[in-house]
């Protein structure tokens, strides 16, 4: 499965944050999309390019034996065409994939529990991973646009980094309502790790960490808390704090 883009940075998304601290988050995720763009570019070229190169290479083969008059059995033309279905079908599931992580659902109009357990089936289906959610059926207020976005591409991102790092195939998803604030939380069981710094002098900008340091972002520029708590062979388990309203 390619990386999910962090994609949309969505300047309603700063209403929250005062003065320099909306500044560098802003700075920091417009530097964040940049590199998710390369990676993306890079998951196209080496995923679903490579398969169909392939099978034109492979279809190329045949068409010029055939040119030249050589007779090829039966057994391995069926084996031929076999490769060829295999390579495009899974090129087509990684393009699917793509799409999938690319198309946002309609956030303005849609309610947010809904469009949350949307994209834990899709993730279900796309991954095979089995995803638990705990929260409403609704919500009792609304919840502002620059909140549904973010909320949803830090469950996106936690739950595709859960899925290539973890090794755990189980996850959890919780959503909590109070009055001012809207909780989300997403664990697994799995390897953990040892997270690295990400706030104060020393957080990091690591190019690996690209995932951790746009869930960071995308909570501050909407004035919300992120906690990340992972140790090795301990689970990982992400929680998310932010204001329901503008």
């Amino acid at each position: 499965m390619p990386n999910l883009p962090l994609l949309c940075y969505d300047q309603r998304m700063e209403s929250h944050v005062p003065g320099q601290e909306k500044q560098l988050a802003a700075q920091r995720i417009l530097a964040i999309t940049e590199e998710e763009l390369q990676h993306i570019i890079l998951d196209i070229h080496d995923g679903p390019v490579q398969q169909l190169f392939a099978a034109r290479s492979q279809l190329s083969a045949i068409q010029n034996r055939r040119a030249h008059g050589e007779a090829i059995p039966e057994a391995e033309y069926d084996q031929t065409v076999g490769r060829l279905a295999r390579l495009m079908d899974g090129a087509l599931a990684e393009i699917r994939t793509f799409l999938g992580a690319f198309r946002p659902p309609d956030f303005a109009h849609r309610d947010f529990i809904e469009i949350i357990q949307d994209l834990l089936i899709y993730h279900e289906e796309t991954t095979g991973c089995e995803v638990f959610f705990v929260g409403p059926e609704c919500l009792q207020t609304a919840v502002s646009l620059p909140v549904k976005i973010a909320l949803y591409r830090i469950c996106q991102e936690a739950l595709s980094n859960a899925y290539r790092h973890s090794g755990a195939r189980q996850q959890w998803v919780r959503i909590r309502e109070n009055t001012d604030y809207l909780t989300l939380a997403v664990w697994d069981e799995g390897r953990g790790f040892t997270p690295p710094p990400l706030t104060g002098p020393g957080a990091t900008e690591r190019e690996e960490h690209i995932g951790l340091r746009g869930m960071r972002d995308r909570v501050a520029l909407v004035g919300g808390v992120f906690d990340l708590q992972s140790s090795p062979q301990q689970g990982t388990h992400i929680t998310v704090r932010v204001p329901i309203y503008d």
